[in-house]
């Protein structure tokens, strides 16, 4: 997407190639054309001003995208809320710019915080169509992370896939084998595939019925022997445990679905 940058800095220290931010006031009383032309940049706003003051962005068409950003924790207004009602007005008025949804998180924020809180505040909006990506800023956290949990995000709403999705059952007296160390052992060999979903089920009593859409099945089909399916299809039965993982892998290669691993450089 490139890099960010407040229009006051950018008309200051120019950075090239850099998407200008630019705020709504800034919008209407035109400081984005202060800009060399040809200049992408996006506008930020909350969603909860008024129609009047969104109003502008119906007389400009070259905006690159629009940036919905409340304060993370703010009680003023729900940030789900503002979003829908920012939505309700473009398509009312057949605006139809990119909306990323942009939530910075407070230093104090933790790891599964920051989960929970752009889950439900973001992909609440994302799962209805509500959205085009997601900018996820924390001081307190590795860009590593931050990244990974943005494509987890968008994965889970069903908007890009970026690794292999895997459906689990979760797990009952009937389970054949020990499922977390088989998923483990699954997703250790084959999560580097995106695209494609595997489920791992227990046993075949709910097993099938709950894979839902995989495209391949790892299934408990007695005790130490594991049956394998395509879609819904059981295609190889009762196979030694200790070589399913293998078959499993075989399987997708003879379907054409498989790649092999980076390698680290």
């Amino acid at each position: 997407m490139g890099v960010l940058t407040p229009l006051s800095e950018q008309l200051t220290k120019p950075l090239p190639h850099a998407i200008v931010l630019v705020t709504l006031d800034e919008l209407s009383s035109d400081a984005n054309k202060l800009l060399p032309e040809g200049t992408r940049f996006a506008v930020t706003l909350r969603g909860d001003e008024s129609y009047e003051q969104l109003d502008v962005l119906k007389s400009v068409d070259n905006i690159t995208m629009l940036l919905h950003n409340i304060p993370y924790g703010e009680e003023k207004t729900g940030r789900v809320h503002a979003a829908r009602r920012l939505f309700e007005y473009l398509e009312t008025n057949g605006l139809n710019f990119p909306v990323i949804h942009h939530i910075d998180f407070p230093k104090s924020i933790d790891r599964d915080g920051l989960v929970i809180g752009a889950g439900s505040n973001v992909g609440a909006l994302l799962v209805d169509g509500l959205g085009d990506g997601v900018l996820l800023e924390a001081a307190s956290q590795e860009f590593e992370f931050l990244r990974d949990t943005s494509f987890n995000l968008l994965q889970g709403c069903r908007m890009r896939n970026t690794k292999t999705e895997y459906v689990s059952c979760p797990s009952c007296g009937r389970t054949l084998f020990d499922l977390q160390e088989i998923s483990a052992q699954i997703r250790e060999k084959t999560s580097h595939l995106p695209g494609v979903s595997i489920a791992i089920m227990g046993c075949i009593v709910n097993g099938p019925g709950e894979m839902a859409d995989a495209d391949f099945g790892y299934v408990g089909g007695a005790p130490g022997k594991i049956d394998l399916y395509v879609g819904k299809t059981v295609v190889q039965r009762g196979i030694a445990m200790e070589g399913a993982t293998e078959a499993l892998i075989q399987l997708i290669k003879d379907h054409g679905r498989w790649v092999d691993p980076p390698t680290d450089e």
